[in-house]
C-alpha cells in the first residue's frame, strides 16, 4: 500500500534537501611565485587536507594561465604571491571571469599584488600597507554569516597587515584586528572580508604569512568556507569548528544602579 500524497511529498522535500547540501568536487587554481612566502610548499601541505574535503587544487606560477578559458575550467582561483604587475590580458580575463560566476580567494600577501591594477585592487578589496608581527587573535563581527557560522576563530602568530585603499562597495567585513591596533591609531583593522563582483564572489583573509597559519586547523577550516562561498557553495558543508586552546573572556553584567544602599545592624 503506498502512502498518502502529503507523505510523499515531504519526503521528497527531505531527499531534494539532502542532495543540496551534498558538497561538490571544487577545481581551484591556485597562482603562486618563487618568492619569501613559498607559496609552492605552502601549496602542497594544504593539498591533501583540502582535497579530503573535495576541494582540489591545482597549482601554478604562470600568468599566462589567467586566460578565460583556461579559467573557466575552474571553480575558483586562489591567489597567494608577490606578483607586482598584471598584464592587460590577464587583468581582462581575471575581471570577466569574476564576473561572470568565477570564486576569487587572495589570501594574505595577494593584496599587495597587481598594484599596477587599479581594479583588481577593487577587486580585492583592499592594499596592503605595512605589517608588524605577534601572536594574536581575530573578532568576529559577523557571526551570523554563513562563512563565520559555527566558526570560533583562532590563535595564531602571524603578520599584523595594515591596509590602505580599502573598497567598502559590495564589501562586508567577517573578522577584524584589534589587538596592538592603538599604536596604528585605529580602533580595529579589517581582516577577513567578502566581497560581490557581478556574478561572481571575493574571499579574502590577511592570515597566512607562514606554517604556523597554514597548518592550524582553523586557518584550513576557514579557507574551506571561504572557498565553498566564493565558489558558490554553501559554507555550512564545511565542519564546525571551535579553538580549543583560545578561550574568550565572557561579557559581565554591568552592576545594577537602581537598588537601595545595603544596611547593616547588628543584632
Amino acid at each position: 500500500m503506498l502512502p498518502p500524497p502529503s507523505c510523499l511529498r515531504a519526503l521528497l522535500i527531505v531527499l531534494l534537501a539532502a542532495v543540496n547540501l551534498q558538497a561538490r568536487d571544487l577545481q581551484v587554481l591556485f597562482l603562486g611565485d618563487q618568492g619569501h612566502h613559498n607559496p609552492q610548499g605552502l601549496s602542497a601541505a594544504l593539498t591533501p587536507p583540502l582535497a579530503a574535503e573535495g576541494i582540489h587544487i591545482t597549482y601554478t606560477e604562470n600568468l599566462s594561465d589567467l586566460n578565460l578559458a583556461n579559467l573557466k575550467n575552474y571553480d575558483g582561483l586562489l591567489v597567494y604571491a608577490n606578483i607586482d604587475e598584471l598584464p592587460p590580458e590577464q587583468e581582462a580575463a581575471l575581471l570577466t571571469y569574476v564576473a561572470e560566476g568565477g570564486g576569487f580567494i587572495p589570501l594574505h600577501c595577494a593584496s599587495y599584488c597587481f598594484r599596477n591594477s587599479a581594479p583588481v585592487v577593487d577587486l580585492i578589496g583592499a592594499q596592503f600597507s605595512q605589517h608588524g608581527g605577534e601572536s594574536f587573535a581575530t573578532e568576529i563581527v559577523q557571526p551570523s554569516h554563513p562563512i563565520m557560522e559555527r566558526f570560533s576563530g583562532f590563535s595564531s602568530w602571524d603578520e599584523t597587515y595594515v591596509h590602505t585603499k580599502h573598497n567598502e562597495r559590495n564589501r562586508v567585513v567577517l573578522e577584524v584586528r584589534k589587538q596592538g591596533v592603538q599604536a596604528e591609531g585605529k580602533v580595529a583593522e579589517p581582516w577577513t572580508w567578502v566581497r560581490t563582483h557581478g556574478g561572481g564572489r571575493v574571499f579574502y583573509t590577511a592570515w597566512g604569512h607562514d606554517t604556523r597559519t597554514w597548518s592550524h586547523p582553523g586557518f584550513q577550516n576557514l579557507l574551506m568556507r571561504g572557498i565553498r562561498w566564493a565558489c558558490g557553495d554553501a559554507p555550512s558543508l564545511v565542519a564546525d569548528y571551535r579553538d580549543t586552546q583560545r578561550f574568550d573572556v565572557p561579557q559581565m553584567q554591568a552592576a545594577q544602579t537602581d537598588v537601595a544602599p545595603f544596611e547593616y545592624s547588628s543584632p
